[in-house]
Parts: C-alpha cells; sequence; structure tokens
C-alpha cells in the first residue's frame, strides 16, 4: 500500500511540474543576447562560414561588414534556421514581407538571408542620409516608427536593440560608436523619450556626405 502512495505522489510531483517545463519551451531563444557577450574573435568565428557573402553584399550595398555582422550577431547569433515568435527568418531576421521586397525566395538560404538582409540595410542608411541610429532602429522597429518619432522610437526593445547592435559593432570595428542612452520611465513596455541621434544635417547628397565625413567608418571605402 505504501509503494502505491508512493508512486501516486511521484506522478502527481510530475504533474505539477510538467507545464512550467512546456512554458520554459514556448519562450522565445533570445540567442542574439548570447553573441552580444562574445569576445570579438569569438564572433569573427562565427562568421567565417559567411564572410564571402558578407563581404560582397556589404561592398555592393555600402554598408560596413562589421555592421552587418553586427546586425546578424544580434539578431540571431549567426543560426541560419532562427526563426522568431513574429516569423521572422534566417541569420538577418527577415520578415517573408521584407524578404519578398528585398528579393530573397528563401530566408533559410544563408546567401541570400544576408544579401536582402544587407540590401536593406544600405537602402536604410540612403534613406536616413547616413544616420545610422535611425537605419539600426528601423531596421528593428520599421521606418513607420522612426519616422513617426524622428529619431529612435521609444520602445525599450529597439532603443537596446540599437546599443546591442552597436556595442557588438564596436567590438568588432575597434571604433567607439556613441551608445544612445536608453530613457528611463518605462511603461507598458515605453519609455518616455526619444534619443535624438546626433548625426543630422541636409536630405540628400549633402546629408549624406556630412554624416559620412562625422563617421567615415561607418561606410564603404
Amino acid at each position: 500500500m505504501r509503494t502505491v502512495s508512493s508512486v501516486f505522489a511521484v506522478l502527481i510531483g510530475l504533474s505539477i511540474f510538467q507545464p512550467a517545463v512546456a512554458a520554459d519551451a514556448d519562450k522565445p531563444k533570445r540567442s542574439g543576447h548570447v553573441c552580444v557577450g562574445m569576445s570579438a574573435d569569438g564572433l569573427e568565428k562565427r562568421a567565417t562560414p559567411h564572410l564571402d557573402s558578407i563581404s560582397k553584399y556589404a561592398d555592393k550595398y555600402g554598408v560596413s561588414a562589421a555592421m552587418v555582422k553586427a546586425v546578424i550577431a544580434v539578431e540571431s547569433c549567426y543560426n541560419t534556421t532562427a526563426v522568431s515568435p513574429k516569423g521572422a527568418q534566417g541569420l538577418m531576421q527577415l520578415i517573408p514581407e521584407t524578404a519578398a521586397r528585398f528579393g530573397v525566395s528563401d530566408s533559410f538560404n544563408s546567401s541570400q538571408n544576408i544579401h536582402g538582409g544587407t540590401r536593406y540595410l544600405g537602402w536604410l542608411m540612403k534613406r536616413y542620409d547616413g544616420d545610422l541610429y535611425k537605419a539600426i532602429a528601423a531596421y528593428n522597429a520599421g521606418e513607420g516608427a522612426v519616422d513617426k518619432y524622428q529619431g529612435i522610437p521609444p520602445y525599450n526593445e529597439t532603443q537596446h536593440y540599437v546599443r546591442r547592435v552597436l556595442t557588438v559593432y564596436n567590438r568588432l570595428s575597434g571604433e567607439a560608436v556613441v551608445l544612445p542612452a536608453v530613457a528611463t520611465g518605462k511603461k507598458g513596455g515605453r519609455v518616455s523619450s526619444v534619443y535624438q541621434s546626433p548625426f543630422g544635417g541636409k536630405p540628400g547628397r549633402s546629408g549624406w556626405r556630412t554624416n559620412k565625413a562625422k563617421a567615415p567608418q561607418l561606410y564603404k571605402r
């Protein structure tokens, strides 16, 4: 009788703990955060299988190769099969609409994914006249949010995202791009103010030249 009771107790215990295990399994895995803490050597090792594509498309679209590596590190930590809870796919976490917009038919093909993601980054840099902070924020939150707030939007996720990308970029490049401040006063996943980028200047070619002069290391040499 005692044996039966013991077995019954074990079964009850398992039933109590099972939902917690399932809940943990359902949580999105923030693999990109692992890469943020890596050394430059560790990050370069992760990038090695993809260097040809990174160099090719960074050069083609006028984006620093170190910036492409940094975005990949934060987005997926070089996991070619990564899928986010929102459906973003592959190394540079392209949502299907963005993939189609930039000519990517298979987001799990690493070369195609890097092509599409780098092309998008280059497009954003031109759209924002070389304003690095706005371009990175738009990659995360979309152009609409950046346009609405005229800077990094007051979203906690996006403000930390920009800091993570720049942290990795600085480590890979040896540069010291200033990290944007994260506003305080969070409420419902938002923050109370918008970080104003130090970039600026006139729109178009003159703005691009002005911002390139401020941070030439971020542009194609």
